[in-house]
Order: structure tokens, then C-alpha cells, then sequence
């Protein structure tokens, strides 16, 4: 099976999955999911299921494809000819970013990408152990500022609550009010993207450059690789579910470990579908065609989600619990597989692919 094929494969996966992690901020981006006073089993039991399978998963898995992406681009063209096309490819790459930022979804994550490309894009000459040596130290200095901001308790908003109802009150105001948030929401985000989530985003994004070079997704893991990558994923995992559930004042904290207990399983998704891809054509068939048109997806995404929760059903934020948004991601994966399929019977490349292809060209 080619290697390109295997890429589509797992930027499939990636942009399904990564709905699941962004569903709640579709709906409510300054608060993302507000809990019931009185959570229901089904609330907890998702968001155990969160902590070890979704968060934080596939937006790594991305990173490590957007490094894989930047590398095939460098050593197609080389690098007198690579330098200026992918400082084009990023500079619209972030105008893409700020524009879906402002304009439609708040929790964009092009910017990140972008700057995290411009930060990295001039070490893609640089010998393996090079590469490998700051791709660690880009990761730890945005983890470790990331944590420090994790340890301050963030209380919960709980659904009914004054501030709720404030919040929301004010964010169903009109499309005006909700740019004007937006457009503060964007500037916040990107601010803090520059003080750690733009190194912890470079770190992963040469750690995919790394693995490409490398043969990772020709070969995946060895078996040793794959037994601790496992058992650190598991650990980490299970450390944050305990915290999720008993102390939701820790909130970021979570975030904090899901970033770092993701590197380890988007990794083991990565070993998992190269696996597959080798093996179950129909995994192709079905992934590949996502994958080729990820970048529309992601944008369809936040198109059609930002009309569900703003004008189609705006009382479902106050109703839904996580098995309804898990309800809505599951019909929508489908959805998107389905047209990906379609699409590409009657097309080359996807829409948002061509216009951004159109843009860094010309």
C-alpha cells in the first residue's frame, strides 16, 4: 500500500475524530460543555471516555501529519525552492485560520498550525538527531508553561446557573455580537498560542517530521515501542479520567495531561491504521476520500455546526447532555465520510484545498 494512501487513511480518521473533542465549543465556545448541577452516569462515563480515547487525540494526530505534509513538500522541491513555497503555504494557512477564527469558529486550530510551521518550516534541512533534539525541546517548554497555567483552579459553569444564562443570553444576542466575541475570543487564543500551545504544536509537528524520515508510517512501532507507548497512554489517561471525575475544578489540568498523554496515543492510533491500511482494503475506501479533503471537512464542520446551535436549534445547549453531542457526531461522521465518497467521483481535490492550493501558488 503507498505511503500516500496511508497519509489519507489517517488525516481521514483524524478530521472524524477530531468532531468528537470539538463539539462542545461548536455549540458554546467560551464555555465549551457546562455540566448538569446533577450529572447523569452517561455525562461521567463520556467524559471517561474523552479522557482516554478523544481529547487532544486527533488534533495531535493532525500536527504529526501537518509535519509529514511540510516534509514531502521540502524534499519534493528542495530547499531553495521549498522555503519560499511553504512560506507562502503558511502565510495563508493563518489568513485561512484568522478568518475561520473570526468568522465562524473560535476554536480554530490553522493559526496554531500555521505559526507552529513558521516557527519550524527552516529545520527541515537539519540531520535527524537535530530534528529529534528540538522537537523535544520545543514540547517541553510549551508543556511546561502549559502546566504552570494548569494548576489554577477554574470553577465550572454549571448549566441554570446566573452566569450561565448570562453567557449564553449574551452570545444569542445575533451573529454581531457573536463576531465581536470572536474577534476578542481569536486575539485571547492567539496570544496564549504564541506563549506554549505554538512550541508544544512545533514540538509535534517536527516529531512527525522525524517519524516520517524515519519510516514510521511505513512501519509503525516495534513491539517494544508499542508496549510502552501503550502503558504510558494508559497511565496518563486514567490519571486524568480520576481527576476529571473527582475534582472538575482542574479542568485545565486536564488539558494539560491530555496534551501530553495524546502525543503517546495518537501514536498508537497511527501504528493501529498503518496496520489496517496494509491489511483491510475497505478501511481505504472508506477513510482515504475524508482524508484527501480534510481541510474542507474541518471548514464544513464549523459551517454546519455554527448554523445548528446558533439558528436550527438554539435551546440545545441547555438541554443536551454529552450523549446528544455524541448522538450528532456519529450522524455527521457518517454524513461527511458519505459526501467525501461522492465527492471525489465527480472531483480531484477538494474545494478549500483548491482555493488555499490557488492561494500559496500564485
Amino acid at each position: 500500500m503507498s505511503r500516500v494512501t496511508v497519509l489519507d487513511s489517517l488525516r481521514g480518521v483524524a478530521v472524524i475524530g477530531i468532531l468528537f473533542m470539538n463539539i462542545y465549543y461548536h455549540a458554546l465556545f467560551e464555555v465549551g460543555y457546562s455540566p448538569l448541577p446533577t450529572q447523569p452516569i452517561s455525562d461521567l462515563a463520556i467524559d471517561v471516555i474523552n479522557a482516554v480515547f478523544i481529547d487532544g487525540r486527533f488534533r495531535t494526530l493532525f500536527c504529526l501529519l501537518f509535519g509529514v505534509g511540510l516534509t514531502i513538500l521540502y524534499d519534493k522541491h528542495g530547499r531553495d525552492n521549498a522555503l519560499p513555497l511553504l512560506h507562502s503555504r503558511l502565510k495563508w494557512l493563518l489568513i485561512f485560520g484568522v478568518l475561520h477564527s473570526v468568522l465562524i469558529f473560535s476554536g480554530d486550530i490553522l493559526v496554531n498550525y500555521a505559526l507552529a510551521g513558521f516557527l519550524v518550516y527552516r529545520e527541515l534541512g537539519n540531520n535527524q538527531d537535530v530534528i529529534l533534539r528540538k522537537a523535544k525541546a520545543y514540547f517541553v517548554i510549551g508543556f511546561a508553561v502549559l502546566f504552570v497555567f494548569s494548576l489554577i483552579p477554574t470553577d465550572p459553569i454549571y448549566r441554570g446557573s446566573e452566569q450561565y444564562y448570562e453567557i449564553v443570553n449574551e452570545w444569542q444576542l445575533g451573529y454581531g455580537t457573536q463576531l465581536i466575541q470572536q474577534a476578542v475570543f481569536t486575539t485571547i487564543m492567539f496570544v496564549f498560542s504564541l506563549v506554549c500551545f505554538v512550541w508544544v504544536t512545533a514540538g509535534i509537528v517536527l516529531f512527525g517530521v522525524y517519524l516520517y524520515r524515519d519510516n514510521f508510517f511505513r512501519e509503525g512501532l516495534t513491539k517494544t515501542q508499542l508496549t510502552l507507548t501503550f502503558a504510558i497512554t494508559l497511565i496518563l489517561s486514567i490519571i486524568d479520567a480520576v481527576i476529571r471525575v473527582t475534582s472538575p475544578e482542574l479542568v485545565e489540568l486536564n488539558m494539560a495531561l491530555a496534551t501530553l498523554s495524546a502525543l503517546f496515543c495518537a501514536l498508537l492510533y497511527a501504528h493501529i491504521i498503518i496496520k489496517l491500511v496494509a491489511k483491510v482494503q475497505l478501511f481505504n475506501v472508506v477513510f482515504a476520500p475524508a482524508g484527501r479533503m480534510a481541510f474542507s471537512l474541518y471548514i464544513l464542520q464549523s459551517i454546519v455546526f455554527a448554523l445548528f446551535f446558533r439558528y436550527i436549534d438554539v435551546d440545545f445547549i441547555n438541554q443536551a447532555t454529552r450523549m446528544d453531542y455524541l448522538y450528532l457526531c456519529v450522524v455527521f461522521s457518517f454524513v461527511q465520510l458519505a459526501f467525501a465518497f461522492i465527492y471525489f467521483r465527480l472531483f480531484i481535490v477538494g474545494p478549500i484545498e483548491w482555493l488555499w492550493r490557488k492561494a500559496y501558488s500564485s
